[in-house]
């Protein structure tokens, strides 16, 4: 009962809304400012409107320092105190969202300016075209002789003949220009990034300033986010934040990748950040079914995600900068906010566009010397052909004529390279229009985004349309609102399909004299496969593969928020938000039949049949807050955030297979003979919150923030679904505190920060876990009941995760250089894990138990190298080092280590030990060794092996934890053009080449070279007998490289990528003037062009076969690497 309660309170709060809504006109009364003061200076008056008010100040540091008259104002308005203040000073100023720009009028120049005085007028935009409010414009050297851009950017000011204008304003580098004569100079200002009063986006949305946080927070900018015009917004992220590892499964367009955020720190793969669009919680679902004989990616649900939509992303690390969201944020969130309307007058139109080609880079690499056949070591003694064959144990290519497998005789010789030549040139195309207005109350912005791409799979596609609607207004003084819709559709067709029946498998598999032009006709005239190896269950024609075995996949999405605030005084304000995430999922999958007459050792279809399933899933977020920030006295401010939030999920799924259809190749539901399955399944879920923070600075170098949440999870039992966590972090800016004691840092240290943080979070676990139920499914047509074989518990915990951080953040050289140093470590404890159980429960039962720890270091260097007029050289670097071990288990259920990969098929698996760190790698059979640890080698000649559990587990080969992650972005502009670089690293971890292993076996593999040509092709396996005797027993090069284990496949994954790289023209306002266009950019951009440095057989080392819990320590029929190239157009009107 109490649970059909929890679901039904989020109704209540959309009524509280509506309310709200309707309540809209009513008015409180602001603020009033008093102000009585003897003749004083102008910083001291900006100081006490500052202590009585939330208004900020943007103004040249050398206007404080100007006189001004007494000033007597009772209850008075701020524009009756500037009015009374700057009465008489040739100074202006314009109020804007709560921000004072202040500025000389432009008096008329001193004596000490010689030359004769013009009027200049231009606009100055930024790096993207849009315009620049509120730009500082100056004559140098005269402090009176200035003024501010409009809402357009626009700006005049009278300058001596041979005058230098300065150009600053926050956030972006100074410009020094001589406008020469000219009577119009247009200005595109550079943001800068390292700038000390840096505003970041935090938890709730609220921006903060950067140096008052007491965690870790790194934010990107679309222009740093998007360089080359990536269509998947988490492949646009890798390498651009400390301590964010990505798990990317190598499986061609819109490939899933899964985030983890310093480690993994849950035992049930439960360790993605949440995901936050402009407030609103955003499902990052994977839906990966690849395996070790087959399945498809469907990629993460990410995807929707329109790149070019993207104003910045702010990436908070860990339940110290998350815990104001509760349990869904104990792995971090990322935190996206998309872009608004600026104010202008008339729309801003803005369009762009990416055109790019992707092809086959390196592939496995293979032998190319021998072909198709085997070892004959009773007879001929030598390497024999046979078109039969499906091994490439045969003898050297020699160009000799010879029959092949389809009855033709020609060369037999190496025809290419199969892993390449079988694919095609992918080619994408996305486009991106967006309109925009703003006015001092209002914005409003719409945008629509297309992107096609056509992959190297021959029948492979994925399109995405995007559109976006954002537009808000204040409505009085007290009231404003703001709305966001997004829809999207995602299509894929024809994803590929992995392991053994998928075609790169296939193609693994090929002897080199086989063409592969041949294997195009794939069937015959009954549509029965055909391949090289005549009819077999294993082996497979890979163009049959493409065109038999047919699926697509359509997403249809809807999320956005409706909100609406009140400002009952210029410091405290209400905000109350409703939020929905909604999709709709389509998959379908045809299989045209591939079974084999055993009997007849003919090619049949018999096994044709479809698969059909659609998913609904809904989640709903209403939230309430009450914020303040009040400056009390002239030394202390107080900010603080009470609020609370309903959540509420839904999730459908219906799912349902057919077979032996009447019409082959017409697939319709009802143009089958035989239901053969049919399931439906969902779930619901809630949670409500109530949460709070304080925020206390002191002379603004001192800032302590202290959080509080309590969840209600409706998926843990009563009594244990309610937790509380708390987090407080402490930011002192030392620089700033010796200043003001007059004991500064030496000149060269511009900037220094020390930061604690500790904080708590708890997490749930997944719906319907605390008891064992019966549902129903179809099988072969017969309604058969199913009963859970893992033991459920109705007396589950939260997990509890407990964080500590410390960092120090420092600048240099007036922020040439610079750096930010983290130190973390996280305990996570009761973690809701499966072990082992008693009969019937095969599958196990859930428990609380296990403890991980997570700890390292982050550290991210910044600096300007050279900066002149027309040059600037930035080089930025991100190196992070973690350390995931597990410290128990569950050693009350004598549970000691445990197994992630689900897919037990594979002669490795990974895990964990008690006391060693996660991600260890086990091989299922191993060498037998004695105890000097030589190999063991049988009467037959070929080595002894391991296979018991017990003692592998305690052999692990490997560990997939790298020691250090680390990206390297240089940027060189030179007036108009920018070039920009990503490098990528890792260091440590190992994988295992499966595909390597596989392709040994066949006899293609690189390493099978040397087969002892030389000696009739017979090899000796290094070891000893078991008596201890050197082995001297041979054995044919295919029965010496068919008895190598896990082991020899192991492989050290570190790295060195050139991710990304850009090249790119913006055109000058000056050669723009004359036709409509206001801003154009052009670059040459390129994804993953190669590795500079790997150890892997001419694979990827980072792409595993899926994206689930430590997949990426096994390669295995992965994707070649692929190169990107193209170019990007950026419009501006």
């Amino acid at each position: 009962m109490k649970g059909n309660q929890l679901m039904r309170k989020p109704k209540l709060l959309r009524a509280l809304l509506i309310l709200l809504f309707v309540a809209a006109p009513i008015q409180w009364t602001r603020a009033q400012i008093v102000l009585s003061t003897p003749k004083t200076t102008l910083g001291a008056v900006i100081k006490n409107i500052k202590s009585q008010s939330n208004y900020q100040f943007f103004y040249d540091d050398k206007l404080a320092e100007m006189p001004v008259n007494a000033i007597d104002v009772k209850n008075g308005s701020l524009q009756s105190v500037l009015d009374a203040a700057l009465q008489g000073k040739g100074i202006t100023y314009k109020i804007e969202d709560n921000i004072v720009y202040l500025s000389a009028s432009g008096e008329p120049q001193t004596p000490q300016q010689t030359g004769q005085e013009h009027t200049v007028t231009g606009t100055v935009v930024d790096a993207t075209g849009e315009a620049l409010i509120g730009v500082n414009v100056q004559v140098k050297g005269n402090p009176t002789a200035g003024t501010i851009t409009d809402f357009e950017g626009n700006y005049s000011l009278s300058v001596p003949g041979n005058g230098e204008i300065v150009f600053s304003y926050i956030g972006y580098r100074s410009e020094t220009l001589k406008p020469d004569g000219k009577n119009v100079l247009n200005v595109t200002m550079q943001e800068d990034t390292q700038l000390i009063g840096e505003v970041v986006v935090t938890a709730l949305g609220i921006k903060r300033e950067k140096k008052m946080l007491g965690y870790a927070v790194q934010e990107l900018k679309s222009d740093e986010l998007n360089k080359t015009g990536d269509p998947s917004v988490t492949s646009a992220l890798q390498g651009k934040v400390a301590g964010l590892q990505m798990n990317t499964s190598a499986t061609g367009l819109g490939g899933s990748t899964k985030i983890t955020i310093r480690g993994n720190s849950s035992l049930t793969d439960n360790n993605q950040p949440l995901w936050i669009v402009d407030g609103v919680p955003f499902s990052d679902t994977s839906t990966s079914s690849a395996s070790r004989y087959d399945g498809v990616d469907r990629g993460s649900a990410s995807m929707d995600i329109n790149p070019d939509d993207i104003e910045s992303i702010s990436v908070l690390k860990g339940p110290n900068a998350a815990a104001l969201y509760g349990s869904r944020a104990g792995n971090g969130v990322i935190l996206i906010t998309t872009k608004k309307g600026s104010k202008k007058d008339g729309f801003g139109i803005r369009y762009s566009g990416n055109f790019t080609w992707t092809a086959i880079g390196e592939t496995l690499d293979m032998q190319r010397r021998y072909g198709q056949g085997h070892i004959d070591t009773k007879d001929a003694k030598t390497a024999v052909y046979d078109k039969t064959d499906s091994g490439s144990w045969g003898p050297v290519l020699d160009g000799s004529m010879k029959e092949a497998w389809n009855g033709e005789t020609y060369a037999y010789s190496n025809y290419g390279d199969k892993l390449k030549d079988y694919f095609d040139t992918g080619f994408s195309h996305t486009h991106n229009v967006s309109i925009s207005n703003g006015t001092e109350k209002s914005h409003f912005r719409t945008s629509f985004g297309y992107s096609d791409n056509d992959g190297v799979f021959p029948t492979e596609s994925l399109s995405r349309v995007n559109a976006d609607l954002n537009a808000g207004t204040e409505l009085n003084k007290w009231v404003s609102m703001d709305g966001k819709i997004s829809l999207s559709r995602t299509k894929a067709d024809n994803r590929p399909l992995y392991g053994d029946y998928g075609a790169i498998s296939q193609l693994m598999r090929i002897p080199n004299n086989v063409r592969l032009d041949d294997l195009k006709q794939y069937s015959d005239e009954t549509h029965a496969h055909v391949n090289w190896t005549g009819p077999t269950a294993s082996i497979r024609n890979p163009y049959y593969v493409l065109h038999q075995r047919q699926n697509s996949d359509e997403r249809w999405r809807a999320f956005g928020y409706y909100s609406m605030k009140i400002n009952f005084t210029d410091w405290l304000h209400l905000s109350a938000k409703y939020a929905f995430d909604y999709y709709r999922t389509r998959v379908q999958s045809t299989n045209a039949g591939d079974g084999i007459n055993g009997e007849a050792n003919t090619s049949m279809i018999t096994n044709d049949s479809m698969d059909r399933s659609e998913e609904n899933f809904f989640e709903s977020n209403a939230e309430v807050i009450l914020m303040g920030d009040r400056q009390l006295t002239d030394n202390f401010r107080l900010g603080f955030n009470v609020g609370g939030n309903f959540m509420y999920q839904r999730s459908e799924t219906l799912g349902v297979g057919v077979g032996n259809m009447v019409d082959k190749g017409n697939w319709m539901l009802n143009a089958a003979n035989l239901l053969r399955t049919g399931s439906e399944d969902g779930y619901k879920r809630a949670m409500n919150s109530v949460f709070g923070s304080v925020q206390m600075a002191w002379k603004e170098y001192l800032s302590l923030d202290l959080t509080a949440r309590n969840d209600w999870s409706s998926t843990l039992p009563s009594g244990n679904n309610s937790f509380f966590y708390p987090s407080a972090n402490l930011s002192f800016v030392v620089s700033d505190f010796l200043r003001s004691i007059d004991k500064p840092l030496p000149s060269w240290v511009t900037f220094a920060k020390a930061r604690l943080s500790a904080a708590q979070v708890g997490k749930d676990t997944s719906p319907y876990q605390l008891y064992n139920t019966y549902s129903f499914k179809f099988d072969n047509g017969v309604l058969t009941p199913t009963k859970d074989n893992v033991k459920m518990n109705d007396q589950l915990k939260p997990e509890i995760a407990t964080s500590y951080e410390a960092g120090l953040d420092m600048k240099f050289l007036n922020n040439r250089l610079g750096f930010d140093f983290t130190y973390y470590y996280s305990k996570t404890k009761n973690q809701i894990m499966k072990v082992p159980a008693a009969a019937p429960w095969s599958g196990g039962q859930w428990v609380n138990a296990g403890m991980v720890t997570n700890q390292g270091v982050e550290l991210m260097l910044y600096s300007t190298l050279v900066e002149t007029k027309d040059f600037a050289f930035d080089l930025n670097v991100n190196m992070a080092h973690n350390v995931s071990k597990v410290k128990e288990l569950a050693p009350e259920e004598n549970v000691n280590y445990m197994f992630f990969n689900g897919d037990g098929n594979f002669p490795v698996k990974v895990g964990t030990r008690a006391g060693h760190k996660l991600g260890e790698i086990y091989a299922t059979s191993l060498y037998k060794r004695n105890e000097n640890g030589d190999i063991i080698v049988n009467e037959n000649g070929l080595p002894m092996t391991v296979t018991n559990e017990s003692e592998y587990v305690n052999k692990p080969i490997g560990n997939i934890q790298p020691k250090l992650t680390m990206s390297v972005s240089p940027t060189f502009t030179y007036k108009g053009i920018t070039l920009s670089a990503l490098f990528d690293m890792k260091f440590g971890g190992d994988i295992f080449s499966y595909s390597e292993m596989l392709a040994t076996g066949n006899g293609l593999a690189k390493r099978t070279l040397n087969r002892g040509e030389e000696n009739n092709y017979m090899m000796v396996f290094p070891g000893v007998t078991e008596s201890g005797e050197v082995n001297t027993k041979q054995v044919s090069a295919s029965e010496y490289y068919g008895a190598l284990q896990a082991e020899n496949f192991i492989y050290d994954a570190s790295f060195i990528k050139l991710k990304e790289l850009s090249i790119g023209y913006s055109f000058p306002s000056s050669m723009l003037k004359k036709t409509p266009v206001n801003s154009l950019n052009i670059s040459f951009v390129a994804r993953n062009l190669c590795y500079l440095m790997k150890h892997t057989p001419g694979t990827s080392p980072e792409g595993g076969y899926d994206t689930t819990m430590f997949s990426q320590a096994i390669d295995y029929a992965s994707l070649p690497f692929t190169r990107t190239f193209g170019i990007s157009i950026n419009l501006g009107f």
